[in-house]
């Protein structure tokens, strides 16, 4: 299966107050955090490597997923440095942690499709 690269590094300005103490990928939903639902379903679908793509407040998503092992994946984290390089720039930085083919997905989407199918087109 192809790796994810999951781009979370915004500023998340559009959840204000919730996320001026957390990333958005950390808002809670239904009780986890929003990118622990976004992991889980990777899993299912055959997903076994992750690279999270962050920015603002990225530190505390790398401690709360480490590497990814209790997901079933192997994660691993690209950081845009101090200054945000937007989707393009975070993608190229975080190339050399991925195969030639990748998906990407933002780490606020959640998208239930059959990853094997898309993947085999």
């Amino acid at each position: 299966m192809l790796p994810v690269a999951i781009l979370a590094g915004g500023l998340a300005t559009r959840l204000r107050p919730v996320t001026e103490t957390i990333p958005k990928a950390l808002v809670d939903v239904a009780g986890r955090a929003f990118i622990e639902w976004q992991l889980d379903y990777l899993h299912s679908q055959g997903v076994r490597q992750v690279v999270l793509c962050l920015g603002y407040l990225g530190e505390q998503i790398e401690e709360l997923i480490g590497d990814g092992q209790r997901f079933g994946l192997r994660v691993d984290y690209s950081y845009d440095g101090e200054r945000l390089l937007g989707t393009g720039g975070a993608l190229k930085k975080a190339l050399p942690l991925l195969d030639a083919d990748f998906f990407v997905f933002y780490g606020d989407s959640y998208l239930p499709i059959g990853f094997v199918d898309v993947a085999l087109k």
